[in-house]
């Protein structure tokens, strides 16, 4: 019942604080969007709201994180202030709907289902994925429209997708575009319907039309609105897009981009290079091609990554537009979070009454942190290894484990029983460390130097030649302090 107590202390705290954050004098009521529902077997359990900040560095954005009460019944209000796609997560379900400011959506709640311990510890474990159903939605209701016309495309995409590729402009494809223009007409009179019947239906051209890019990038991108919050406008744009600064150095209008990315590191003198592609003459376009290009590059090993980071950084001082100031930083600090060289996330667990652990910690040692569940074959097995090792490098190495899943009771005694006298804590206080730090399997490591940096990501267990790596990391300090001194 421990990490229970503390999940359900956590989260009522944190919806009494939602709910007076969002009173009159801290919130436009016009904003403020209402999740209802009800059913008796969702009663008592944690729920999750979120959406994505931007669809480039697809940041998660939580807006709520609460228990529901007793009875089951969902009553979550949420400050939205453009229409958007959200997510509802609870025990192994994630459910979407598409919300407007200042609406209230009634949602038809599933059978509920818990994670099981398997689930739990499986690190490839995906949540049942599903769109919410609403007992108030209507024929012209956004979501009523996305579900009908997905219906539709879908059905069309996946019964037709060979014969669209492979006779490309001898398919219907214009016709079935016709069809769904003047079926869906009505809809256009919610705006955020209408963009993304839009970009579905240029996905559509884009398949039949492959090898004509620029006539999509003109009919649909250039001089044409940045619909930020629309998942079809990006899905398009993220293909359409892909790599592109990889791609554009290859060309004869971008041989100049490698070089004002990796040497010059200029944002104007890479913003004047791409626009010797008259598909991007729009400056706004532009530059969010360029950031979406930089954030892809970071990703891959084209260029080196100090450079990119400074580039970025250039954009971000530069740049007019304030939503794209906000992405470019979102994408700074999601790809340095857990970066060698970079500092960890912090995160502070409290152990009792009076004792709290936080860290990263700066010291005189090199701090070997682990996430472990003491109940995984695969966490036992290692343990006797991790005990060793702290043995052997006890004067330049301290291990710091992190129990989550299992109660730390029971983890607690069974260090006890094998005397493994390192530090242990218990993450079930604190599980928003697991999202932080993207653990996905028991166990999962992460060295730090004395200065509290990453000092190896992804760092190896005792079981895979750490103590190797570990040696060489000794041996660089060793030379550079030799070097310094001298």
């Amino acid at each position: 019942m421990e990490e229970i107590s503390n999940l359900l202390f956590r989260k009522l705290f944190t919806a009494i604080f939602s709910l007076w954050f969002i009173l009159p004098g801290f919130a436009n009521a016009q904003d403020t969007t209402r999740l209802i529902g009800q059913r008796t077997d969702w009663a008592n359990k944690p729920v999750r709201v979120w959406y994505y900040a931007d669809y480039i560095s697809t940041v998660k954005h939580e807006v709520a994180d609460v228990i529901l009460g007793d009875s089951g019944k969902l009553n979550v209000p949420i400050v939205i202030k453009e229409p958007r796609q959200i997510y509802v997560e609870s025990g192994a379900l994630e459910g979407s709907l598409f919300v407007m400011p200042g609406k209230t959506y009634q949602l038809k709640l599933p059978g509920y289902r818990q994670m099981t311990k398997v689930d739990s510890l499986n690190p490839f474990f995906q949540p049942s994925k599903f769109f919410f159903g609403l007992e108030n939605s209507h024929p012209t209701e956004l979501n009523h429209l996305i579900t009908e016309f997905d219906l539709i495309y879908n059905d069309y995409l996946v019964n037709n997708f060979r014969q669209i590729r492979r006779k490309r402009q001898g398919s219907d494809v214009d016709s079935m575009v016709v069809f769904l223009d003047s079926l869906f007409k009505k809809g256009e009179q919610n705006r955020f319907f209408k963009g993304y019947k839009k970009y579905k239906i240029a996905e559509l051209l884009h398949i039949a039309y492959l090898n004509d890019y620029n006539y999509v990038v003109r009919d649909y991108y250039l001089d044409q609105p940045i619909l930020y919050t629309n998942p079809a406008y990006f899905e398009l744009f993220n293909k359409m897009f892909d790599n592109y600064i990889e791609y554009y150095a290859t060309t004869a209008d971008g041989e100049d981009i490698a070089y004002n990315v990796v040497r010059a590191k200029s944002y104007q003198r890479s913003m004047r290079t791409l626009a010797n592609n008259l598909a991007l003459r729009n400056d706004t376009l532009r530059e969010l091609v360029f950031i979406k290009g930089l954030n892809d590059a970071l990703y891959k090993n084209t260029f080196p990554k100090s450079s990119l980071y400074q580039t970025l950084d250039s954009v971000r001082l530069q740049t007019k537009i304030p939503r794209h100031r906000k992405i470019v930083q979102r994408i700074i600090e999601k790809s340095k979070k857990l970066q060698k060289g970079f500092p960890p996330p912090a995160f502070r667990i409290t152990m009792g009454d009076t004792l709290a652990f936080s860290f990263p910690q700066k010291g005189d040692k090199f701090i070997l942190l682990n996430f472990i569940n003491v109940e995984s074959f695969a966490v036992q097995k290692i343990l006797p290894q991790l005990k060793q090792l702290s043995d052997k490098q006890e004067e330049v190495l301290k291990i710091v484990s992190i129990n989550v899943g299992s109660r730390f009771k029971k983890a607690k005694k069974y260090f006890d029983m094998h005397q493994y006298n390192w530090r242990l804590l218990n993450g079930n206080t604190n599980t928003e460390i697991l999202k932080e730090y993207n653990v996905k399997a028991y166990p999962t490591y992460f060295l730090l130097n004395p200065e509290g940096n990453l000092a190896m990501n992804p760092t190896p267990g005792p079981n895979g030649n750490f103590e190797y790596y570990f040696f060489k990391i000794l041996k660089h300090r060793e030379r550079e302090r030799y070097r310094n001194n001298r």
